[in-house]
């Protein structure tokens, strides 16, 4: 039986269509597999602040729920944009637990609940990560893009690690710290 002249015709092509923005075939495929590695950090990292998040007591309890809450959020919206990045390149994000524990640089155990010392870790270890990902991205693969993006995301992470690391340090008074300048 054939198809009626008056039914919609709608069959779907299937046209392999690669972005063509000035990188060859290897640099998308290098690139996203640095991007993906850094969305796997991303989500290690984000699930470890949650946990931090949800298994707090004790003094200073409202503070931290409220900070660890806050950069929870900047870390899923990270996780997006590095996501949308990947997609950009023409590749697929990782999106599963086991492909996020697989590719991570972190540091990860099961069962244990993270204070602010282990996310300050993490976030300093990221932006390790980060400036050679970006270093990389520039002189390897010529993907000023990337690059810059991926120096967005660790400035991101150095202000979240100078909160972090803000709310541990000590208080000094207006005179300590103007002295501890000198």
């Amino acid at each position: 039986m054939g198809r009626n002249r008056n039914e919609p015709f709608n069959m779907k092509l299937q046209v392999d269509i690669r972005p063509t923005i000035g990188l060859d075939n290897h640099t998308h495929q290098a690139v996203v597999k640095i991007l993906n590695i850094t969305l796997a950090d991303e989500a290690v990292l984000s699930m470890k602040t949650r946990a931090a998040h949800w298994n707090m007591s004790g003094a200073g309890l409202y503070d931290r729920h409220t900070l660890f809450d806050v950069q929870f959020k900047q870390l899923n919206d990270i996780s997006d944009e590095i996501a949308e990045r990947v997609r950009v390149l023409g590749g697929l994000p990782i999106g599963c637990f086991e492909e996020f524990l697989k590719n991570t640089r972190l540091d990860e155990q099961s069962g244990e609940v993270h204070g602010i010392m282990d996310l300050l870790t993490d976030h300093e270890a990221a932006i390790r990560f980060l400036r050679e990902d970006a270093k990389k991205c520039s002189q390897e693969f010529e993907d000023e893009v990337t690059r810059d993006f991926l120096v967005n995301i660790l400035s991101l992470h150095e202000k979240m690690a100078w909160m972090l690391r803000a709310y541990i340090e000590p208080e000094l008074t207006g005179y300590e710290s103007q002295r501890s300048k000198i």
